[in-house]
């Protein structure tokens, strides 16, 4: 693959490569924002009448994951394999009238939650009633505020990126089976915000002791029960007959087949095999080629908020240097990238374009142009004058698209002089230990959305942070985080974070983000009330339903 003849600043070119189609996990749009309906070919068809119970949604996934266990494993297939089968204390809403990615809180597992003037004191009250799904050693018995603390307790004996939520709580008290109090270190303003992360959902207290393998199976209180897993083949979610919400979920079930090749997707999505994909195709044109030829097809596109990532080891070798790590981000061609190899997508700093705190795309733009001849200067201050080698991971997990985009920064480093050979890994290694261990120099992939700012800078930039997974270690950059913290004002704390995004750019320059890439969900005329949220919970579909013969 080339890509000649670019410019320096918002470059319009193509690649000359062919374009691919690249089927992803089925519900990877909820990885994106802002949903639109396309013209007339693939609308999204509104109000189409009183949902009807019943039917199997059949959806794919490009890996499976790991393990089932959501406090140990980090990856969105473990996220999105089990999401359904949990609930948190919060959530956030969704639906035909809420907007994509809204921060707007209900209650899931808590009726009602409150704060104390300082905000170190956060009291969530439960439901009552709430039953764990009927299977043993849990047995549906009723869910109290026994099984919350069990749930913080164990995250707090784990590795896990939920200890990083939960570090600022001293104390957790639960005064009666429905009454849980969090008393915290510092004053939060947005402690919901943060129980309503899909890490933090609610185990039994069975399977936090063991009693059962939460590692093959999987038994919450949401709307769906795991039926079976075949690993690698498929899983099976069936309706919880005793959901809390009252006459939900419409769907008898969910089966989802891992289905690594694009085309097969395509080809089980024509034939009916398949309710639904995610697409992230590099042309257009052949998404609207399945729209013209599957009656009824829709088709959701949403802006981005995965970012795509250039992971850096702070720690060793040449990505050691701050001005390596710069050349690197000024010698990637985003725009370029963008146009060739996905339909669409945003420049992003650290924290995800659509959060509160965000810097503008223009002056990311500004702070990480296309730039080679920067580049290579930043690489001779390096010590670097003629370049250097280096290994550049990646993993096939997460479809044909990525290793697209880790080829196109192989090409583009090549230019300044870094010259990369790629280390293809298959997902488990990849995001079990290459990443978690920081056991590369330089890697390619992407990074799962985050819903708070706070929770990218604390988890990814601080030394101490839970997903610090390219060794960053920066005391003055330590502060400024914490500060941003308790900043009560919302003028003063969207400048704080603003300042640490530029702060980020210009002296850390690990993980660097790259772009927010756009997705285009297309599924069945069948298929109705789809409205995704980008925490890979899944919850959204507890409210969807299939039309019935």
């Amino acid at each position: 693959m080339s890509h000649p003849n670019r410019r320096l600043r918002r470059p319009r070119t193509r690649a000359a490569g062919a374009a691919v189609a690249a089927a992803c996990l089925a519900l990877t749009a909820a990885c994106s924002s802002a949903g639109e309906a396309s013209s007339e070919k693939g609308k999204i068809i509104e109000d189409a009448g009183p949902p009807q119970d019943g039917g199997i949604l059949h959806t794919a996934a490009t890996a499976d994951a790991p393990s089932l266990d959501i406090q140990k494993e980090a990856s969105y297939m473990t996220h999105v394999a089990v999401g359904t089968v949990y609930s948190r204390l919060v959530a956030p809403k969704t639906g035909k009238d809420i907007a994509y990615g809204s921060s707007e809180l209900e209650g899931d597992l808590a009726e009602k939650w409150s704060k104390s003037e300082d905000l170190k004191t956060w009291t969530f009250n439960l439901r009552k009633g709430v039953k764990f799904h009927n299977k043993p050693p849990v047995n549906g018995r009723e869910l109290t505020s026994a099984d919350v603390k069990c749930t913080v307790d164990r995250i707090k004996t784990l590795p896990g990126h939920q200890l990083g939520l939960v570090s600022g709580v001293t104390k957790l008290e639960t005064p009666d089976p429905y009454t849980v109090v969090f008393t915290l270190r510092s004053a939060n303003t947005a402690f919901d915000q943060t129980m309503a992360n899909p890490f933090m959902a609610i185990l039994p207290c069975e399977g936090t002791k063991g009693e059962f393998n939460l590692a093959e199976d999987a038994i919450g209180t949401g709307p769906f029960m795991l039926k079976s897993w075949k690993r690698d083949q498929e899983r099976v979610m069936e309706k919880n007959p005793d959901y809390f919400v009252e006459g939900l979920p419409h769907l008898d079930g969910i089966q989802t087949t891992v289905l690594p090749d694009a085309q097969a997707q395509i080809a089980a999505l024509r034939s009916g095999k398949l309710d639904m994909i995610s697409s992230l195709s590099t042309e257009k044109r052949q998404v609207d080629q399945l729209l013209s030829q599957i009656k009824g097809l829709q088709l959701r596109t949403e802006k981005g908020i995965t970012q795509t990532r250039v992971f850096m080891n702070a720690q060793k070798g040449p990505f050691s240097k701050l001005e390596v790590r710069r050349a690197v981000a000024h010698a990637i061609d985003k725009e370029g990238m963008i146009k060739a190899l996905r339909s669409g997508g945003s420049l992003t700093g650290p924290i995800s374009p659509t959060l509160f705190g965000a810097l503008p795309e223009d002056e990311v733009d500004e702070l990480l142009a296309y730039d080679p001849e920067k580049a290579k200067k930043l690489l001779a201050e390096a010590g670097y004058p003629n370049g250097f080698s280096a290994e550049l991971v990646a993993t096939d997990g997460y479809g044909e698209t990525i290793l697209r985009e880790a080829q196109w920064v192989q090409e583009d480093l090549a230019k300044i002089g870094i010259k990369l050979t790629i280390d293809q890994q298959d997902y488990a290694t990849y995001v079990s230990s290459t990443w978690p261990e920081t056991n590369y120099d330089i890697m390619y992939g992407l990074q799962t959305p985050m819903l708070t700012a706070d929770e990218y800078l604390t988890s990814e930039y601080t030394s101490t942070g839970t997903r610090n997974w390219s060794l960053v270690d920066d005391p003055e950059l330590d502060k400024m985080v914490a500060a941003q913290r308790v900043i009560t004002d919302e003028a003063e704390r969207e400048k704080a974070l603003q300042d640490i995004e530029r702060y980020v750019m210009e002296k850390v320059s690990t993980p660097l983000p790259l772009y927010a890439y756009d997705t285009q969900t297309l599924y069945s005329g069948t298929v109705h009330d789809y409205y995704p949220h980008p925490d890979y919970s899944s919850r959204e579909l507890q409210d969807v339903w299939m039309e019935q013969e």
